[in-house]
């Protein structure tokens, strides 16, 4: 009896440590080169990564411990240097091995989850590289005027575009239990539609429902839900060009069209001209256009919209991508639009070309 009872009490003892172990990761980093000097780790976190750890580096060697409920993805970042190392930590002792010259090259061992992701963006990178290499081609042929072969080259590049996104969508099908997948599918989302998205959402494992990826998704979900077609579009207030605070909701009476765009985007600047045009046609039927810019540079912003003749109302935080009013609007891609009712309701989404001058035509 006394023999059970110490085996019992043995088995007891692995479990409680076994189980205070799955929670715990540990990174030791051992990168060459590397002067003494605070190393920082970061978690994701606000649609971004913030430190949550820092220690100081000792000849190239620091040590980062933590609680972990659910692999995620961290970065590793330096006070001396401008590159960051990214990987996968799930519950497990992790090493990474690099050089400070070359921390792009940087290894990483003891997590699977590491080996998955890095066995998707091996694929990605052979699809990308492809992608350039048509590019270049599609330039040169652009340079000499051989239009045939622009034609060929947009036309392969497109095909690869399309693999690329069949890939992804078929690597989160097949991996519904892995955080890499959610990840994947937050790098691709701009691509789905709310059903689309909807679907990628409820096809992860509940495993890995806890994850900032999944809920990050999950929040996306909201946002595309409340900027549909018959709902009201959520009102927001920026300034305008003169720093002085307007809102979507100062424009109800007028059917309104709700332009995202930057001045560093080349797509936006090509539909700029069919805006322009819409607006002179109707903007005395009771139309205007809301211009809201995700540039950081105000000099830049400015002058695309002198130089585009853009005349009517614009509005900026000059932050980027983390533009506040895009972000409520669950904004991926520019050039996006929504075009509202007097009432500031979504009537339309992503009029562009004739589909805009149609749909006006139409409405007024």
């Amino acid at each position: 009896m006394m023999k059970k009872l110490v085996y019992l009490s043995l088995l007891i003892a692995i479990a409680v440590s076994c189980t205070d172990n799955a929670d715990t990761y540990k990174i030791e980093g051992n990168i060459k080169g590397l002067d003494n000097q605070r190393v920082y780790l970061k978690g994701p976190a606000n649609d971004g990564y913030q430190v949550i750890d820092s220690v100081k580096s000792e000849n190239g060697n620091f040590v980062f411990t933590g609680e972990i409920n659910v692999p995620t993805r961290h970065k590793i970042s330096f006070d001396n240097l401008d590159a960051e190392i990214s990987l996968f930590t799930e519950a497990a002792e992790i090493q990474i091995d690099g050089k400070v010259d070359s921390l792009k090259k940087t290894t990483v061992k003891g997590s699977e989850t590491q080996k998955i992701y890095e066995k998707y963006q091996t694929r990605l990178n052979q699809l990308q590289e492809q992608q350039r290499d048509i590019y270049y081609k599609y330039q040169e042929a652009q340079k000499q005027g051989n239009k045939d072969s622009m034609k060929l080259y947009e036309n392969q590049y497109r095909k690869l575009d399309s693999l690329r996104n069949s890939y992804s969508d078929d690597f989160i099908e097949k991996h519904p239990a892995s955080v890499v997948s959610a990840y994947v599918a937050n790098r691709v989302a701009f691509n789905y539609d709310l059903d689309e998205l909807k679907k990628t959402v409820n096809r992860f494992d509940p495993s890995i429902e806890p994850s900032y990826f999944v809920q990050r998704l999950k929040n996306r979900v909201e946002k595309l839900e409340q900027t549909q077609v018959g709902k009201k579009a959520p009102d927001f207030t920026m300034k305008n060009t003169k720093g002085e605070p307007v809102s979507l909701s100062d424009f109800r009476g007028q059917y309104v069209l709700l332009d995202f765009w930057a001045a560093w985007c080349s797509p936006c600047r090509a539909e700029n001209p069919n805006v322009v045009k819409a607006y002179q046609k109707y903007k005395d039927e009771g139309f205007t256009v809301l211009g809201v810019s995700l540039d950081r540079n105000k000099e830049n912003w400015l002058k695309a919209i002198k130089k585009d003749s853009l005349t009517w109302t614009h509005l900026s935080d000059l932050k980027g991508w983390d533009n506040k009013a895009s972000n409520k609007y669950g904004v991926m891609s520019i050039p996006q639009n929504y075009l509202l009712d007097e009432e500031g309701v979504i009537v339309a989404k992503n009029l562009r070309g004739e589909e805009l001058h149609n749909k006006l035509e139409e409405i007024l």
